[in-house]
């Protein structure tokens, strides 16, 4: 069973800002989402936990297909947004992969739909599937370079592609699978793949 996203009839381009009343749906959203799921998500219970009225919530998000499609914008954004704060202060390409790694797994671990996967695995797992060829392009694209200062691809024996195929795997699995001890699991990344932990 796959499932997927719908497509909204909200603005979902790349040049797109939310006002803060979208950022207040959408958090909230997210947050049930977590706690409810998706299929028991309701239109009534994201205007409360927003605290806007439900006219309010239907003039920004005509459907719960819309607020979906539109949280799911926002949480990339966010993430990439975060992302690019946090490696735009390093400049030592063994460090921006140490910064990545702690950030994705930190991104994970706090993340308000984390525990969807205990209630709707099915769902997590078709997105997760879903978006890994684009988290696999964003981590080429804003790491680059970096990836050369892991000794395995320097040396030959593996390339960029192969690496960040490697790390996206091990950052999806995160969200499945809880660690115990977040910061030891960063560190053993970080030896793995022989570079300084962030």
């Amino acid at each position: 069973m796959t499932a997927t996203l719908p497509v909204a009839d909200v603005d979902l381009s790349l040049d797109r800002v939310f006002t803060p009343t979208e950022e207040r749906i959408l958090t909230a959203a997210l947050g049930l989402i977590g706690r409810r799921g998706v299929r028991r998500l309701g239109m009534r219970e994201i205007s409360e936990a927003a605290g806007v009225s439900r006219g309010t919530l239907y003039r920004y998000f005509p459907s719960k297909d819309d607020v979906l499609a539109a949280a799911a914008d926002y949480d990339e954004r966010r993430f990439g947004t975060g992302l690019d704060e946090v490696l735009a202060a390093v400049t030592v390409p063994a460090e921006r992969i140490g910064v990545f790694i702690a950030y994705a797994f930190d991104f994970i671990r706090s993340h308000p739909a984390r525990s969807l996967f205990e209630s709707e695995p099915e769902f997590v797992l078709s997105y997760l599937l879903d978006h890994l060829p684009a988290l696999r392009g964003e981590l080429m694209e804003r790491l680059g370079d970096a990836l050369d200062a892991v000794p395995a691809v320097a040396e030959g024996a593996i390339d960029r592609e192969q690496l960040a195929d490697v790390i996206v795997r091990l950052f999806l699995s995160s969200w499945i699978i809880p660690e115990s001890d977040e910061a030891s699991l960063v560190q053993s990344v970080s030896r793995m793949l022989q570079i300084s932990p962030a």
